[in-house]
């Protein structure tokens, strides 16, 4: 039976809890995965694909993934030296990324990630880190955890940059999933996925992009909010409604029932 390798990674909007939901609508047969959002790639992880490409905005994610890629076991040994304390976390938080080593770098970005507040990635203007630490951390991972996770993205290419460069490049034989930034909810203001990571007029531009991915053969499956703009703009698609919990503000009265949608083209 094979083993199914855990994300490392918390994220806001992850979609963890529908793992069992999206496995039913994955296609029978594909010989690549795709995901231009990958975020914590959590389905990826469920999925563990022979081959895959990772896509995301976030340049820090992506060096993460890489670094880990390359050398997780030098990656878990200095996460797993960092102190615990709420000074340090300030510390670490402070320092620009590109004054470490790409090994510390891809550990900082890993340890801030754990020990933020819910997980949420969120920089301002200047494309600074800025969430406070949090008060719920949960099981850190292993070394072990850490070094499967790194085997398992062997199997990818990865690639920091826009969607519409990752999408580019998908056609016959390729299973594409996008869980795209929600649009229209002040997600983008706020910069909790990254200050540039999505917008209302990128919407547009994602469904021109999937239909010319389609037109090649891609097979696609999209999980969405249910907005009026993705629903005229994915109208010629199959559309399933569902119901989710959602966690986006990061604070009690923000967790709420939603309407979300999968938009596939098969």
């Amino acid at each position: 039976m094979k083993q199914t390798v855990k994300p490392l990674l918390r994220w806001a909007g992850s979609k963890r809890k529908l793992l069992p939901l999206l496995r039913q609508h994955i296609p029978a047969q594909f010989s690549r995965y795709v995901e231009p959002f990958c975020g914590s790639a959590c389905l990826f992880f469920e999925l563990s694909p022979e081959h895959g490409l990772l896509g995301d905005i976030n340049p820090e994610l992506i060096h993460f993934y890489k670094r880990v890629r390359a050398n997780p076991n030098r990656v878990g040994e200095l996460f797993h030296a960092m102190p615990t304390t709420e000074d340090f976390y300030y510390e670490l938080r402070s320092m620009q990324p590109e004054s470490l080593s790409a090994n510390e770098r891809a550990a900082r970005f890993l340890y801030l990630n754990r020990f933020c507040f819910n997980g949420v990635y969120r920089t301002n203007r200047a494309g600074i880190f800025n969430v406070p630490r949090g008060v719920r951390v949960g099981a850190l991972p292993t070394l072990e955890d850490i070094a499967a996770f790194g085997r398992l993205l062997r199997r990818a290419e990865l690639e920091a940059g826009d969607f519409e460069a990752v999408l580019a490049q998908c056609g016959v034989n390729d299973f594409v999933y996008l869980d795209p930034p929600y649009a229209g909810r002040g997600v983008r203001n706020r910069g909790e996925y990254g200050a540039n990571s999505f917008s209302e007029d990128d919407v547009a531009r994602l469904h021109d992009t999937l239909e010319n991915a389609s037109s090649r053969g891609a097979k696609i499956l999209i999980s969405y909010g249910d907005v009026p703009i993705v629903r005229q703009a994915f109208s010629k698609w199959q559309i399933r409604e569902l119901t989710v919990g959602r966690n986006v503000s990061g604070f009690l009265h923000g967790r709420r029932e939603v309407r979300e949608l999968l938009i596939t083209n098969y």
